[in-house]
């Protein structure tokens, strides 16, 4: 299979990656102080939307709700953020060479989203508990690219540092096996990973897949519609 058309770095991707590392450099200096306003707790998140269903302009209720999008900027510590960040260099620059930028940044936000949802679902109900890091959004990321690499006969694509194309099957394997690992990790029980979190980004990246081939069977009619809002623009 040829390669992706343009195998430059993606913008977007970069752009995450040093809004992470800057976001991680300020916690540390302040003593990982942002924590606290930036994570997700799951009883604080359904109590603010009840609030919200009684009284919707609480504006207190509608930080608590952000901290769905907000728990991603912040990681517990450089390990966590190193990982997280090569992960997502990997699967956001493959998925921004067959899908673009946008897509890269859609998949990032619907599936914070879903990841956090799943966290709630999953958590509510026992201990108080919390969750930071952009682990669950970028396993969206994975995701989203894992349905393409089914559903659609997509180009090879580079990956800095990879010396040679990434096979779209053998990558998308790569992110299998990170979930099924997941899914077992969360049957045994706790080990203070939120896999829970990671699976419900990795399943809105499915679902996202899943309608952006319902809306574009093939990767060439894709290829196209992005070439003809391209010629229409002004």
């Amino acid at each position: 299979m040829p390669l992706a058309t343009d195998p430059t770095k993606s913008r977007a991707v970069i752009a995450v990656c040093v809004v992470l590392a800057a976001v991680f450099v300020a916690d540390w200096v302040t003593g990982f102080g942002l924590a606290p306003s930036f994570a997700l707790v799951p009883q604080e998140l359904v109590l603010a939307i009840e609030t919200l269903a009684r009284a919707p302009g609480t504006l207190e209720a509608w930080l608590t709700l952000g901290t769905a999008l907000t728990t991603v900027l912040v990681h517990a510590d450089l390990m966590h953020l190193a990982f997280n960040l090569g992960y997502f260099w990997l699967f956001g620059t493959l998925l921004s060479q067959v899908a673009g930028d946008r897509w890269v940044l859609v998949a990032l936000v619907v599936c914070s989203i879903t990841s956090a949802a799943a966290f709630v679902v999953h958590r509510v109900e026992g201990p108080p508990t919390y969750v930071v890091g952009a682990s669950g959004a970028i396993s969206g990321v994975a995701g989203l690219y894992v349905l393409l690499a089914f559903r659609w006969d997509i180009p090879w694509a580079m990956a800095w540092p990879l010396a040679r194309p990434v096979p779209p099957l053998h990558a998308a394997l790569v992110a299998l096996v990170a979930a099924a690992l997941d899914v077992i990790a969360l049957r045994e029980g706790s080990d203070g990973v939120a896999r829970d979190a990671h699976l419900g980004g990795f399943a809105g990246g499915l679902l996202l897949g899943a309608v952006l081939c319902s809306v574009y069977p093939t990767w060439e009619r894709f290829r196209a519609s992005r070439a003809g809002r391209g010629a229409a623009g002004p």
